[in-house]
């Protein structure tokens, strides 16, 4: 008879008396507990011992708590980390909990609420892991590594995609570019009892029409020029797998009279064949048109629609889940951090707000891009606002002149060039450097310029 195995608590604490007090605490709540004197002993053990859930002390010498959660969240994002706090650190405690911590207790602590949070920490665990799962099975090499976040957008999503996974319906899967389409698509498929099955996608968008009957269906020797020998389809390289349409309002109208067919007989025909073929692939579409409007424009047939949206999964853009920007961007800092050989360790506050407040019209592939091109040239600890694009900073800041002084078209002396250069030192705190890379100058020219403005920058340092 095997007994289940008890969750695993790690706990770091500079102070021995009461991190052996805590462990043996835990022990006897029924916890496998481990204590760590130093932070980086801490971060050694989270990578070997795989804790579900930790407990640190916010304040410690060397690397604080807040740090240690830090790093402790780039090896392990869905870890919950508890922070026990004195009451004089709370406001610290509370950016802890913005930046990724589960809770924190202050001190002295009850040992009764520390097993209550523990116990909801762990649930919390449980459901985390699910969709970090999900991410993992569903992730392909490319643009999109996982399906990361807990908005009530994405929740959506993965509700869908677990309630359809076990049916063999067909799902038409909508949103704009760069949202993930073809990761949701692949969670559809590998959720369900197919995961073991073939999983072939078509860039319906990027196949020449000539060719795409062929590529779907397959051809016969001699079919047409050039097929010098039979060829299977995607349809029989899937077999009972699933096959993904991608950008499927885009297929010839030609052509969606045959996969029509197929969504109703369940047969097709190779090219230059006259014998059916039988296929079992269930199919999962997606498109970034909308595709009813498309049918009203004669683009698409009505009836085709209509059987590719049995099931229809509406993937939000990033835009409407701003929530989910900082989990995202930790799951890329340390995926890129292991492909381009950096070490970044954080983003600060300030840069993460201008990325939740940026409407991102590429979606994830174009947060993904940003991050790939700072780490690319940067190689930072923490990325700060100095690290972010110019275009990025202005438009979070509504009183931050937007583009360089030339774009601007004023004199330099009228009050208008006065008032530009105003805003910029104010903001940069007399930062000659960054006033100088906003406005588009070098800090040469930039200093004539404040001269003959009689802006002196020491006057706006630390304001």
């Amino acid at each position: 008879m095997t007994t289940a195995l008890r969750p695993r608590i790690l706990v770091v604490d500079d102070d021995r008396a009461l991190l052996e007090a805590l462990v043996q605490a835990l022990e006897s709540m029924g916890y496998e507990a481990r204590g760590e004197f130093e932070p980086e002993q801490g971060l050694t053990r989270i990578g070997d011992w795989d804790p579900d859930a930790a407990i640190f002390d916010l304040k410690m010498p060397g690397m604080d708590g807040l740090e240690l959660l830090q790093r402790t969240l780039l090896l392990q994002p869905e870890l919950p980390v508890l922070l026990l706090t004195a009451h004089g650190t709370i406001e610290t405690a509370v950016q802890a909990v913005q930046e990724g911590a589960y809770d924190f207790l202050e001190k002295p602590f009850d040992l009764t609420k520390i097993e209550l949070t523990l116990h909801k920490a762990l649930d919390y665990r449980g459901q985390k892991r699910r969709y970090r799962l999900l991410a993992e099975t569903t992730a392909r090499k490319g643009e999109f590594e996982g399906i990361v976040g807990e908005s009530a957008a994405i929740r959506k999503v993965i509700d869908a995609v677990t309630a359809v996974a076990e049916t063999d319906s067909t799902v038409l899967i909508t949103g704009e570019s760069g949202t993930g389409k073809e990761l949701i698509a692949r969670a559809v498929h590998v959720a369900g009892s197919r995961k073991e099955k073939p999983f072939v996608t078509v860039d319906c968008a990027s196949i020449p029409d000539s060719l795409l009957e062929s590529e779907l269906f397959g051809h016969v020797k001699g079919a047409f020029t050039g097929a010098y020998r039979e060829r299977a389809g995607y349809f029989e390289a899937a077999a009972d797998g699933t096959v993904f349409l991608d950008e499927i309002g885009e297929i010839p109208q030609v052509l969606q009279k045959n996969l029509l067919r197929i969504l109703q007989e369940k047969t097709f025909t190779r090219v230059g064949e006259s014998r059916p073929r039988v296929t079992e692939a269930r199919i999962v579409a997606a498109t970034n048109r909308n595709l009813k409007k498309w049918v009203e424009e004669g683009g698409f047939r009505e009836d085709l629609f209509y059987r590719l949206r049995v099931i229809e999964i509406q993937v939000p853009p990033l835009r409407e889940r701003s929530e989910d920007i900082p989990l995202l961007v930790r799951h890329y800092l340390g995926r890129l951090n292991r492909k381009l050989n950096r070490k970044v360790q954080r983003i600060t506050p300030e840069a993460m707000a201008i990325l939740q407040h940026y409407s991102w019209p590429g979606n994830i592939r174009e947060l993904v891009h940003l991050l790939e091109q700072i780490m690319t040239f940067h190689d930072p600890q923490v990325l700060d606002l100095t690290h972010l694009p110019q275009y990025l900073r202005a438009e979070a800041d509504p009183a931050l002149p937007a583009g360089p002084y030339a774009d601007l078209k004023e004199k330099l002396l009228d009050e208008a060039g006065l008032e530009y250069f105003q805003k910029l030192m104010s903001h940069y705190q007399g930062n000659i450097t960054r006033v100088a890379e906003h406005a588009g100058l070098n800090r040469r020219h930039l200093h004539r310029l404040l001269q003959k403005l009689e802006l002196d920058p020491s006057r706006y340092r630390n304001s």
